[in-house]
């Protein structure tokens, strides 16, 4: 996932917060409004932007188009945080599956610093936290 973009002599290019897009999306001028989309995240007023070299105009929308496209968004599995299972929606597991996945979830809790296993929960495995409070006690 694709969370800012250097851009050379510029800054950093990072998608908007909240106050930022609701700011933009108050502009009445369309083509002001669109500019606002990829200024705002470096930090830049409109006016600002249009001051700047076409060419750095258009490294910025390259930037910003590669910021928000469903490839930069989609977070990517990596292969040593992946999820201890990975199984079909809706499919029933055996108790033996949930057990090992329990055995699994608790050896990555206590590889991880204390307060990162409930976000690397959220975030990679595809689970509720309810769910993987039932697996680690089958496991246990």
């Amino acid at each position: 996932m694709i969370t800012e973009i250097e851009i050379d002599g510029i800054g950093t290019l990072r998608p908007m917060n909240a106050f930022q897009l609701q700011r933009a999306m108050r502009i009445k001028d369309r083509g002001n409004r669109a500019i606002a989309l990829s200024a705002f995240g470096l930090g830049l007023s409109v006016q600002q932007f249009k001051k700047l070299t076409p060419e750095k105009q258009r490294e910025i929308w390259d930037a910003h188009s590669r910021l928000i496209s469903p490839a930069a968004i989609a977070p990517r599995r990596e292969q040593s945080n992946q999820a201890p299972h990975s199984t079909k929606p809706y499919t029933r597991l055996s108790e033996a599956q949930k057990a090992h996945y329990g055995r699994e979830l608790l050896n990555m809790k206590a590889s991880l610093p204390r307060g990162h296993f409930g976000p690397w929960l959220r975030e990679k495995s595809g689970l509720t936290v309810s769910q993987a409070q039932r697996y680690m006690r089958m496991a246990k």
